[in-house]
């Protein structure tokens, strides 16, 4: 097997670094970018259940402090009334105080608290419309109360609108104490110190808000982001203190900062204190690096999962995209600082990235054959999964990355208009040709550029990242592009809209996100027997599996059965219960997907534990008509399943902006008559395969 190293540069040899060594109780580095520098301090903790306020229902806020050593814990009562419990670290008694407040939300107010030693604040926002048409203002309160939720002070106020021009919106976000009966508000990033009678004192800046804020355990403020607890220091110094993934946490509401380095925090409904573990329990635990370079929402409760359930693995998350905006440019950026470390040695066990990128780096002997571990796994063997999904997800008889769904890109049509499945591209224009010119091909968007992108499926046809090569000189592109130049231009185009539905539409190009979601838009678009035709293409393959960001082991981790012990927990059947999007590609969670698809979808009631049955509506965006949907049925079921086994080919969810840049670029020119669709088309072909041989 060629090593990574090999391909990434002939100038570097790779150091003998590992990152699959025991974990300690810190790991301290520095994230720079953008300007933003953060100092990861972050410990692994344990967590503890402690026992829940009796008198709350929720919680919305935690405070400690460290003066009193008190810790206020707010929330809500059954009956909606504002609430807080106090406490201490040890959590030993708890005593409540009542502060007579009920929000109500249809008034559109809302409440922001803060604590003192002494006091309770709180700060009411209402909005207040006079007039349908008119301009929203907000008026605010002020209520002071102590310990024991004794009222002690009530003030209204308003605020200049000259303060908060800039404002989007008025009401308050957050308030924090500052010292000598002075409060901090957070309106839109505005910052307004006042007085308890509602007087401002100051405008601050986002630079000098941390001045006028006591400090707690050396820490001016903490904040929640990009799954992490993080505080910063008095001398504007931001550390990250708590890693959720690393620590085993995930759907954290609130948390704060108590005695002896420890936290409390809301999550899953219940309290939790959390210790930071003693190094000697993970005296046998590997450390699993995985890197990514893009949003992980999806994955990281299943990380948290993992970690806290987990006797010999850990999982560290590195998140390449942290400190960059999540844009097309950002995880550019993102994968490109990944490349670059892996360049100089520390390369992960394990990536999570885009189909693009994987492919990209399969093609050079990065990953490990994932059908190693399959072959050996007695649960999760090649038999476990969908063959079709084996077979696109293929390369050379080989698997290096998997997605635990996948969605579907297809077009479909009335099957009274026609009964061909997966057609080629002559059988696509003689269907067309035989209709009436009443009817439209799309239901919308039928100009040269629309039709265009829509026939030739933003170019994943034609580019093949394995081998680094594209094919834009065939006939089957050129045939795209000599069809849609038949269409008007943007300008000309009068922007009707025609539906499949009523018959004035052929053809709708179909995003199947959940095996249920085929029945919701077939009934939405449609509301008749419909034909998946697939994308026109001489190979018949026009249905496409989309796959956006995959799991895939280095060739070169020494933790590659770790790596594995980790992925596979996404297979699981627990998974694929309820309303998931995305159809499984397993035959246990293809089956449930499909079982669940003949009943109305649901939620499990918290109490009860009781499936709930909800109304499912379907909405098709192109005449904004909303459809009440009723479940599949059996025979639907199988028609649908038989389609879903058909499709053979995987392309990735993003698009590639380098390549479709140049194909408009000389698109554009085709269509303004410069030039035939032949030389269009070599002159793509030309300025690709250039761009793609550079990054082989």
């Amino acid at each position: 097997m060629k090593k990574l190293i090999a391909f990434l540069t002939t100038l570097i040899t790779l150091c003998g670094v590992s990152c699959s060594e025991k974990p300690t109780s810190s790991n301290s580095r520095v994230i720079n970018k953008e300007q933003v520098q953060i100092v990861d301090n972050s410990r692994i903790y344990k967590k503890t259940e402690l026992p829940f306020p009796d008198e709350l229902q929720g919680i919305s806020n935690i405070f400690y402090n460290e003066k009193s050593g008190s810790i206020h814990i707010i929330g809500n009562d059954s009956e909606g009334n504002e609430k807080a419990c106090i406490t201490d670290s040890d959590f030993s008694m708890y005593s409540y105080a009542d502060l007579k407040l009920k929000m109500d939300y249809s008034k559109n107010e809302s409440v922001a608290f803060a604590v003192s030693e002494d006091n309770i604040f709180a700060v009411i926002s209402t909005a207040v419309q006079a007039e349908k048409n008119e301009e929203i203002s907000f008026t605010y309160r002020l209520k002071t109360y102590d310990n024991s939720g004794n009222e002690l002070s009530v003030s209204d106020f308003t605020i200049d609108d000259s303060l908060l021009s800039e404002c989007l919106y008025k009401g308050i976000r957050s308030i924090r104490y500052a010292g000598e009966n002075r409060l901090i508000l957070d309106i839109d990033s505005i910052f307004l110190l006042i007085d308890t009678e509602g007087n401002v004192i100051e405008t601050l800046t986002e630079e000098t808000v941390n001045d006028y804020t006591e400090s707690a355990n050396g820490y001016i403020r903490h904040y929640v982001e990009n799954n992490g607890y993080y505080g910063i220091k008095s001398d504007k110094i931001t550390e990250k203190l708590i890693d959720f993934t690393d620590s085993g946490l995930s759907g954290i509401s609130a948390i704060s900062p108590i005695a002896n380095g420890d936290f409390v925090c809301y999550m899953d409904r219940k309290l939790y204190r959390l210790s930071e573990r003693d190094i000697a329990e993970y005296s046998q635990i590997q450390t699993i690096t995985l890197a990514a370079a893009s949003k992980i929402d999806e994955i990281q409760p299943m990380i948290a999962d993992f970690n806290a359930e987990s006797n010999l693995y850990q999982i560290d998350l590195k998140n390449y995209l942290d400190g960059y905006e999540y844009s097309a440019e950002g995880v550019e950026n993102a994968v490109n600082d990944l490349e670059m470390d892996i360049i100089s040695g520390k390369i992960p066990d394990m990536v999570y990235l885009d189909t693009n990128e994987i492919e990209k780096l399969s093609s050079k002997g990065a990953f490990a054959d994932l059908y190693e571990f399959m072959d050996s796994d007695s649960k999760y063997s090649r038999d476990a999964f969908l063959p079709n999904y084996l077979e696109a997800a293929e390369t050379n008889g080989h698997i290096y990355s998997v997605a635990p769904t996948f969605m579907i890109k297809t077009i479909a049509a009335k099957t009274k208009h026609t009964d061909i499945q997966n057609w080629n591209f002559e059988e696509f224009k003689n269907v067309y040709n035989s209709k009436s010119a009443d009817m439209t091909l799309f239901e919308s968007a039928n100009n040269r550029i629309a039709v265009f992108g829509f026939l030739s499926d933003d170019c994943n046809d034609f580019v093949d990242y394995g081998t680094h090569t594209c094919s834009f000189n065939s006939q089957d592109f050129i045939n795209i592009l000599e069809f849609s130049a038949e269409f008007p231009s943007v300008e000309e185009y009068s922007w009707e809209t025609t539906s499949c539905r009523n018959d004035t539409a052929l053809i709708s190009t179909l995003y199947i996100k959940s095996f249920r979601d085929i029945n919701v838009q077939n009934q939405s678009i449609f509301g008749d027997d419909i034909t998946f035709v697939g994308f026109p293409s001489e190979n018949r393959n026009g249905s496409v599996m989309t796959l956006s960001n995959q799991f895939a082991i280095m060739e070169d981790s020494p933790a590659k059965d770790g790596a594995w012990s980790f992925i596979r927990t996404f297979f699981r059947d627990d998974r694929y219960y309820g309303n998931i999007n995305g159809i499984p590609i397993t035959e246990k969670g293809f089956e449930i997907a499909m079982e669940e698809a003949l009943e109305p979808p649901y939620y499990i009631d918290g109490e009860s534990n009781q499936k709930v049955p909800m109304k499912e509506t379907g909405y098709n965006f192109t005449n904004g008509s909303e459809t009440e949907i009723t479940p599949m049925t059996e025979t639907e079921q199988a028609k649908y399943e038989a389609f879903v086994r058909s499709i053979t080919r995987a392309v990735s969810g993003h698009y590639d902006n380098s390549i479709n840049s140049i194909v408009s670029e000389e698109t554009s020119r085709y269509f303004a008559g410069a030039c035939s669709a032949e030389e269009c088309a070599e002159a793509i072909q030309n300025r690709v395969s250039i761009m793609l041989s550079e990054q082989s």
